[in-house]
């Protein structure tokens, strides 16, 4: 058995080159909620965000936001997955809060979401935060 020689890293997987090693495992046999792995997915759902955690380029843990917007439903934090040794309310709580604020910065559906364990999460005051950086960067007008 190797021993992990690297802290893991939170990243989006928009900042990832290429499929992280294992992760395929890691869905499999590491999923918080495995009953959502047979969960089929419509033609409409989106992604809206999506992170990955690793660990010597090895994926340790994986989340994302997605959207059904052809339904009344909110977004929601699905495929949840975490290696044993990554398995804390520390990474849970990263890898959910890093969702959040990758979704807040287009919210196309919404200030809710629902949590990976089913709560909702108002995040109106992280838009107000996030719309804020994005005016002062010049990257979004302000609103009238």
């Amino acid at each position: 058995m190797s021993s992990n020689t690297s802290m893991p890293v939170l990243c989006r997987t928009i900042e990832v080159e290429h499929e992280p090693d294992g992760l395929s495992d890691l869905m499999e046999r590491h999923r918080i909620y495995p009953d959502h792995a047979d969960e089929c997915w419509p033609e409409d759902r989106q992604v809206l965000g999506e992170c990955v955690i690793l660990q010597d380029a090895r994926a340790v843990g994986f989340g994302r936001i997605v959207w059904d917007a052809h339904t009344e439903d909110m977004p929601r934090v699905v495929d949840v997955a975490l290696a044993g040794h990554c398995w804390s309310d520390f990474f849970l709580d990263s890898l959910e809060q890093e969702l959040i604020a990758e979704y807040a910065e287009e919210a196309e559906g919404g200030e809710f979401i629902q949590g990976h364990d089913g709560r909702v999460i108002d995040i109106t005051r992280i838009l107000g935060r996030e719309g804020r950086q994005a005016v002062y960067a010049g990257s979004r007008r302000p609103r009238a």
